[in-house]
């Protein structure tokens, strides 16, 4: 008997998907998360589902892990003291920036945190040129005494970034020399965590990969050792940004990496459940406790981006494109002092949790607002394994939101429901109708705990048609995680303007040949890595780039014409023009390696009991109360369908099936809401 495991941390539950590779049973299970130490919660949720399958610990063939920790390292600014070291006349690079501005006519507006103070940010002389060729020699004495400078300020490491050093890592690489010889602190350098053009986004990734390192590694170190002491020997697998598994050896290394884990998961999920259902387009849509994250399959594979942003700073390295919106199921119904209606981005957290949790919390949420209008249950919640508190909730929603609003409990947790709909919508179209695509030509792909409840009212108002929601929707990113496949990638700039297939050439050998190390560094044979290049690209003068993919075979002048030609098709579909007359500029090198982890086809059961449950009032809009039927999730099986208006109850989620659509269960057991 051999079993996997994939365990996915959420702001307020920790999500645990286990698979029997023999006899394709899967089996759920979801604890609530133990912030701030969030690896109890995740030893928690392993010895859960152990106990609860009977299985040996000794059986557990493959462990794998998406995670906050990174994240929360940043939103919550728990920042080490760094230092950093510069070339002369860049100290301020941090807090200057670059030209984005949240608000673009907003004069106002304050820039991100510099993350360094300035008195820990160091200047030596030595420069190269944009070529990469040494213009001033490294000063090394100023080297070593402000390396004793930033020891004396009792900084925990130091980051070192300077010009040029993606050409040509010769400076950076003696500072971080000399300032481990001097002091013995730690050090980073750019050219090794990010080495791609544009100062301040190389610069802000390398301090951002060195302030949440420490955070991460105590983090795995606390869980390896919980690991090996519950007597599972297997490596622990962590969900990086871009969608793939490395080790935790790797992800320390990276740390950066990991800072949209548990979302990526949720989009590998997204692809493997629509090309299932032959839904070539969708949007996926994890909408948990805290938060909704919307990610893009097109064509039938993921979309992914080379940069990303979190708590208003950019965030340089390979992702998938992954937008994040403040609206949850504990996401806050509040009033201005206009009086007008906000849903998020503060959350009630899984403690205290929204009202009817009856654990202390008394502001109104998301899910007291689905309570209210009838489309929680109360005696069902969590599979019954939660009382909700339905009196205190109407008690408190009624004089915090409806009475301010001169609305029935009823129509201002409607209200609520519409905003938290609003907001969602609002992402989807800046992720599709922004990038040139009608998001009627998508699915949408329901997960999280409160997914399945809100997404069948966003598909009405974009226009989409149907709504899937996949088996086990409430734990649907831990399942991504037994999906991922182990994928790594390197990158560089090229210098500038070069468009010498020989120079291209001998850049993506150097590439290659790092990313196959970094493979067998992780003990994977190089023979079974398949390995992908790609170009970003940008017309003479533009300040911005689009990733190409390169063709196979070698790189010739040819190759680099059909590159050329890719770029022009993909800049009209993007921007709607293109202008093949002007010349192109090759700026970054990127390959990808990938090897597959092993597919699998879980064994689909029901319920050994009757699908319908019972019906109860559940308030719509236009239409007020409605009798809605009530079925047990579990038990409908392939080929049922049920009309709306209805509620189908799993053990980690609901799914509201509104008035004039339809659910259908699939071949595979997916419920396909249309309209």
């Amino acid at each position: 008997m051999t079993v996997r495991i994939g365990v996915d941390t959420g702001g307020t539950f920790t999500d645990v998907v286990y698979y029997d590779e023999e006899t394709g049973e899967v089996s759920v299970t979801k604890t609530p998360s133990t912030p701030p130490d969030f690896d109890r919660g995740v030893l928690n949720g392993i010895e859960q589902i152990l106990a609860e399958t009977g299985a040996n610990p000794g059986a557990v063939s493959f462990l794998s892990h998406g995670t906050t920790v990174g994240t929360n390292a940043v939103l919550e600014e728990e920042i080490p003291p760094l230092g950093l070291i510069t070339n002369e006349g860049l100290r301020d690079v941090l807090e200057i920036g670059d030209q984005t501005r949240p608000e673009l006519y907003n004069l106002q507006t304050e820039k991100p945190p510099a993350l360094v103070p300035r008195r820990h940010r160091k200047e030596v002389p030595g420069r190269l040129d944009a070529d990469g060729e040494e213009v001033d020699s490294l000063d090394e004495a100023s080297v070593r005494e402000v390396a004793r400078e930033l020891a004396d300020a009792d900084v925990e490491s130091v980051v070192v970034s300077m010009l040029f050093s993606y050409l040509n890592p010769a400076h950076e690489r003696r500072v971080a020399e000399l300032v481990r010889d001097e002091t013995g602190l730690d050090c980073t350098r750019s050219s090794a965590v990010h080495p791609e053009i544009r100062e301040y986004e190389r610069t802000i990734t390398t301090v951002l990969n060195e302030a949440v390192k420490t955070t991460v590694e105590e983090y795995f170190a606390r869980l390896d050792e919980g690991i090996l002491e519950r007597d599972i020997d297997v490596p622990l697998n962590v969900m990086h940004s871009g969608g793939g598994i490395f080790g935790t050896q790797g992800a320390t290394e990276a740390a950066i990496r990991t800072v949209l884990s548990g979302p990526a998961a949720g989009a590998v999920a997204t692809r493997d459940v629509t090309n299932a259902e032959s839904y070539p387009n969708a949007i996926g849509i994890d909408m948990g406790g805290t938060s909704a994250d919307v990610s893009i399959v097109r064509d039938g594979e993921i979309v992914r981006s080379t940069s990303g942003e979190i708590n208003d700073l950019p965030v340089n390295t390979p992702m998938i494109d992954i937008n994040t919106v403040g609206s949850g199921g504990g996401s806050i119904a509040w009033l201005d002092a206009g009086g007008g209606l906000h849903v998020g981005p503060e959350s009630a957290g899984a403690e205290p949790g929204p009202i009817c949790y009856g654990r202390g919390g008394e502001r109104p949420t998301l899910t007291d607002a689905n309570l209210l209008l009838g489309r929680v249950s109360p005696e069902n919640f969590l599979g019954g394994e939660m009382d909700l508190a339905v009196e205190k909730t109407r008690e408190l929603f009624e004089s915090e939101v409806a009475d301010p609003l001169g609305e029935s409990v009823e129509e201002a947790a409607l209200s609520v429901v519409r905003v938290a709909n609003a907001s969602l919508a609002r992402e989807i179209r800046r992720v599709t109708v922004e990038r040139g695509h009608d998001p009627t030509d998508f699915a949408l792909v329901a997960f999280g705990g409160a997914g399945p409840m809100q997404a069948p009212s966003v598909a009405a108002e974009l226009d989409v048609e149907a709504t899937i929601v996949p088996r086990n929707p409430g734990v649907f990113s831990a399942r991504g995680l037994l999906l991922a496949d182990v994928r790594m990638d390197e990158s560089r700039s090229a210098r500038a303007a070069s468009d010498d297939p020989d120079v291209i050439a001998d850049g993506f050998d150097e590439l290659v040949a790092a990313l196959l190390e970094r493979f067998e560094h992780q003990s994977i044979d190089p023979e079974t890595v398949t390995v992908e290049r790609s170009f970003d690209l940008r017309y003479a003068g533009q300040s911005y780039e689009l990733t190409v993919d390169a063709p196979a075979g070698e790189v010739d002048a040819a190759a680099l014409e059909t590159v050329r030609e890719r770029f022009h098709a993909a800049h009209e579909r993007r921007y709607g023009y293109a202008t093949p007359d002007e010349p192109v500029e090759f700026v970054t090198l990127r390959v990808n390696g990938v090897v597959p982890t092993p597919r699998f086809e879980d064994a689909l059961t029901t319920a050994d009991e009757e699908a319908y449950r019972t019906s109860r009032e559940v308030y719509f809009a236009d239409s007020g109360y409605r009798e809605a039927n009530v079925y047990r999730r579990e038990a409908l099986a392939p080929g049922a369908s049920v009309d709306g208006p209805a509620i189908l109850e799993g053990a980690g989620s609901t799914t509201v099936v509104p008035p004039a659509t339809t659910a259908s269960v699939s071949e595979d057991g997916n419920v396909v809401i249309t309209r």
